[in-house]
């Protein structure tokens, strides 16, 4: 069973080594996956030492939205005045929401997975950082964002604002979202976003627990279903 021995250690090496890529190998991953899968936007700059950053792109015909991913841990400078402030044990999870210009339908809802169900402390957005080539004028917060326990799911929602008609995140817009979670580690996990009733998933950086976690929460699992059987 993968929660317990020596597979669920194996897998936490390679988190911990694949963590330990070097920045100049990052960046040749990051080129790499954008011309394997069309992105033509470069990934922006938001200050700080992220361990990992990626981009992804979702479409949903219409609609189109590049997805840029930070992650930063205790030990990493994070970008000034940006808000929230680790514990030894908690990482920080950052995605930069960009709408695609040539498209005719606003994102209304964006979501983070977590599939590993690692404590998230904190969900929220912040507009103190202004990447280059960014506008203040275009950033739009979410209207709503928590994390919801029944999707296991940081969701951020653009929509349903009764005083702003317009709180969507428009083609030309911009936002940034974030949560912190308690994990050593990160994974690519199944993240999803939406507009005019169309939606799409891809894989962005998500926590992964330390192995004692999963046990534990494996060890739970089971004594449950020997109750419920009992």
């Amino acid at each position: 069973m993968l929660l317990f021995g020596a597979p669920a250690t194996r897998v936490w090496e390679e988190r911990l080594s694949q963590m330990k890529t070097t920045t100049l190998g990052l960046s040749a991953l990051v080129a790499v996956s954008c011309a394997v899968t069309g992105i033509a936007s470069a990934q922006p700059d938001i200050g700080g030492t992220p361990i990992h950053s990626e981009i992804d792109y979702f479409t949903g015909g219409p609609w189109g939205l590049y997805v840029s991913s930070y992650v930063f841990n205790y030990d990493s400078e994070l970008p000034p005045d940006f808000g929230p402030v680790l514990d030894p044990d908690e990482m920080l999870f950052v995605y930069l929401l960009d709408g695609d210009d040539p498209m005719q339908i606003s994102v209304d809802t964006f979501s983070v997975g977590n599939p590993n169900l690692a404590a998230i402390n904190g969900v929220g957005w912040s507009d103190n950082v202004v990447p280059e080539g960014f506008f203040l004028v275009d950033f739009q917060d979410p209207f709503s964002y928590s994390y919801s326990g029944p999707a296991q799911a940081s969701v951020y929602t653009y929509s349903g604002d009764p005083n702003d008609p317009y709180c969507t995140l428009d083609p030309d817009e911009w936002s940034i979202v974030w949560y912190v979670a308690v994990a050593p580690l990160w994974e690519e996990g199944p993240a999803s976003a939406s507009g005019g009733g169309i939606g799409d998933t891809e894989y962005v950086p998500v926590p992964l627990p330390a192995p004692g976690a999963l046990a534990l929460l494996g060890l739970a699992g089971l004594l449950g279903a020997r109750r419920r059987r009992g």
